[in-house]
């Protein structure tokens, strides 16, 4: 599982996930992202995660965990869509039979047009976060509007059809001193990929 670290999600993840393995930061203001993974699977980080997300082996899945920047000030709205089209480019470069998955807080919605380009630049990869056969808003969490999906999960083709037959459904959940709520997909065993 990763998170973004906050103290409040710490203690309830000391107390209900495996133990932290690793723990990074997508790009230099941003929150940090930890790995809670079983003593049994490797994790390995890889790079430096500047650019809005990070790289790391978790066992024999390649992740590469999300934390985009929100475009809360109209200078960060470039800055959002440059961080979009690296990762789409660097998606491009993962075998369509890779066991990966990109995850996390892409800080866009599914009816901008700049996660369209992104969608477009990053296919074959695909989505995978629907929920029941919708999409669900993920934030903000605990307000008055209906949340806005914002946080996604993207593989490539053949895991992602692999994920629809696995059909285990995908979930959020709340997560204690964040306004997203958290998203959970279960992946089929890397050996039957």
């Amino acid at each position: 599982m990763l998170i973004e670290a906050t103290r409040r999600w710490d203690r309830f993840a000391h107390e209900s996930l495996p133990e932290r393995r690793a723990m990074g930061v997508t790009r230099a203001d941003g929150m940090p992202i930890a790995v809670h993974a079983s003593d049994s699977l490797e994790v390995q980080f890889e790079g430096d995660g500047t650019d809005g997300w990070l790289e790391c082996n978790v066992g024999s899945l390649h992740l590469l965990p999300v934390h985009m920047v929100a475009p809360y000030l109209p200078w960060r709205l470039g800055r959002r869509e440059r961080q979009l089209g690296a990762l789409a480019e660097r998606v491009q470069d993962i075998a369509e039979d890779d066991y990966a998955l990109t995850i996390g807080d892409f800080n866009t919605a599914s009816f901008e047009r700049v996660w369209r380009r992104f969608q477009k630049s990053a296919s074959p990869w695909r989505r995978v976060d629907h929920l029941d056969g919708e999409r669900r808003g993920t934030w903000p969490f605990g307000h008055v509007w209906s949340p806005v999906a914002v946080d996604h999960a993207l593989c490539p083709p053949d895991l992602a059809s692999r994920v629809d037959a696995w059909d285990t459904g995908v979930r959020t959940f709340p997560i204690p001193g964040s306004d997203h709520l958290g998203l959970s997909i279960e992946l089929p065993d890397a050996a039957s990929c």
